[in-house]
């Protein structure tokens, strides 16, 4: 009993030590390597510029008020179209005190020379009448009285403008209104009612109360690398899509690149536009969208292609491998040189070297 159970140990050590002998054998025996087959296709190859930034109005204007005070009134809303000279809000004069006292000082004198200039006048009239004085002497003083006139009236007009904006004398302006001076819609109104307004000066912008857009005629106004830019030229057509529906399709033209770049995180950008020559989008092509633009800088048309992988670049030549036997185990593919041409990063033209009925090696299955 004990030498059959010594016998039946030994059987299985030696199973084991054989099934171990067998396992490292298959495991040294290399693997033949099976690779994805690429077939080569007719298709047209594009290659293009990237630029991104947002959809503007191409005319667009800031309206502002002709004088400082509070904004009373706002007379349009977001989207309301206007025409020039449509009133949009009015304006509340703060009158600056020095000025007041200055033109109200002014006033006062005005008065005091029209005033004298009267007596004299009066004076002069009565001795011509009674011929003690010649006619010149009356004629001067009746041409001082008229400047008195004409000084006591603008200085009350000065008065007038500075506590109200406006003044008799000058009929229907009114600089207390602010107006539209294009024909357009109305994309932003940044201020409330009661809020200080500045009026525009040699030495200050003024406060805008309204943006007014001629939104029928938008551009695509973008940014766009240095590596990218020497390959743009004023007149390549462009695809534009924006952000908020990348199934909306807009063609545009390139009209003008920045001939200076403007450095912004550690990069060089260059400022460029294009028109919006079609959309087909159904809703309203909105200002402020974000886009981006495609420019096509080169194509080819109807050209034998494969996937850029496939091409093996050595010693500044390019070679493909193409498959030339296969059984169920093992490919067998012979490198073959090729003349490439255009590439858009994923596939890339094959001017010689290939035909569309080639298997090519592609990426490696195992």
């Amino acid at each position: 009993m004990k030498k059959a159970f010594k016998i039946l140990i030994w059987i299985c050590v030696a199973a084991f030590v054989v099934l171990t002998f067998i396992f490292l054998w298959r495991q040294s025996k290399p693997v033949p390597e099976s690779y994805e087959l690429i077939y080569p296709v007719e298709r047209n190859i594009l290659k293009s510029a990237i630029a991104t930034g947002q959809i503007q109005p191409r005319r667009e204007v800031h309206a502002k008020p002709k004088i400082t005070g509070i904004l009373t009134e706002i007379m349009v809303n977001t989207g309301d179209n206007v025409k020039t000279g449509d009133v949009i809000a009015r304006v509340s004069v703060i009158p600056n005190m020095t000025a007041y006292n200055e033109a109200q000082s002014a006033v006062e004198t005005s008065k005091l020379r029209l005033k004298e200039a009267q007596r004299e006048y009066d004076h002069c009239k009565a001795l011509y009448e009674d011929g003690v004085i010649a006619r010149e002497e009356y004629q001067k003083a009746s041409h001082s009285l008229s400047i008195a006139k004409e000084n006591a009236v603008r200085a009350q007009s000065e008065l007038d403008i500075i506590m109200y904006g406006s003044s008799k004398r000058s009929g229907a302006v009114n600089t207390t209104y602010v107006t539209a001076t294009m024909s357009g819609k109305v994309i932003e109104l940044p201020l409330k009612t009661g809020a200080s307004v500045v009026s525009t000066s040699p030495y200050n912008e003024g406060t805008t109360i309204a943006t007014i857009a001629d939104v029928t005629d938008m551009i695509f106004d973008g940014k766009i690398d240095e590596t990218e830019v020497d390959r743009l030229k004023v007149g390549l057509p462009a695809i534009i899509t924006v952000g908020s529906s990348v199934d909306r399709h807009i063609t545009g033209t390139l009209e003008e690149i920045s001939v200076r770049g403007n450095k912004e995180n550690g990069m060089v950008m260059f400022n460029l536009k294009a028109s919006v020559d079609s959309d087909d989008g159904t809703t309203e092509l909105r200002a402020g969208y974000s886009a981006n633009a495609e420019f096509i800088t080169d194509r080819a048309e109807n050209v034998i292609s494969v996937e850029e992988t496939a091409v093996v670049f050595e010693e500044g030549k390019t070679f493909v491998y193409v498959l030339v036997s296969s059984d169920k185990k093992i490919q067998k593919f012979e490198k073959v040189p090729v003349v490439t041409g255009l590439s858009d990063g994923i596939y890339i033209e094959i001017k010689e070297g290939v035909t569309l009925d080639m298997a090519i090696r592609g990426n490696k299955l195992n």
